[in-house]
């Protein structure tokens, strides 16, 4: 996710893949797009194929990230709360980048030094998208964001937690 390379349109759907998916089983596209775009890897928007999967034979729109097994799992590296991280995850919730140094992680799934190496974690799982020309992370899309705003009230975040 970070430096796909060649393999960028191999992560996922493509955007002209997902226009004819959205064709065959009659479903809007610009409203796959707004809840299911967001990566842009190597110049190629990439969609999350279990999402759009879903929302073809299904036909709702909703998240689809709930249902894997690594949704209760960010929960308790976004509770570390390195360097105001919840601060930063608000900021994105509201539509803003943040900005992040991806080269201290070290691909490691237990050990973290700092709010970068969350915030990396969570580009690789996909629950962040990676701007690599201004190093900044963002929420991509109404799934993931629908999926932040569960994990906020469901916390009740303040400053006092």
């Amino acid at each position: 996710m970070l430096d796909t390379d060649l393999l960028a349109q191999y992560v996922g759907f493509t955007e002209n893949e997902v226009r004819d998916l959205c064709r065959k089983y009659n479903r809007n596209f610009d409203e796959v797009k707004r809840w299911y775009d967001g990566y842009l890897l190597k110049e190629e928007h990439i969609y999350n194929p279990k999402a759009v999967v879903s929302v073809m034979l299904r036909g709702n729109f909703k998240s689809y990230w709930s249902m894997t097994g690594t949704y209760e799992s960010i929960i308790p590296l976004i509770e570390m709360d390195f360097d105001g991280l919840k601060e930063d995850i608000i900021r994105m919730l509201s539509g803003e980048a943040v900005e992040i140094d991806v080269s201290s992680y070290q691909n490691d799934m237990v050990t973290f030094k700092n709010k970068d190496d969350i915030l990396t974690v969570l580009i690789h799982l996909g629950y962040l998208a990676y701007n690599e020309k201004k190093c900044t992370v963002f929420i991509p899309n109404e799934e993931i964001r629908s999926e932040f705003v569960k994990i906020t009230k469901r916390r009740r975040w303040n400053k006092t937690n």
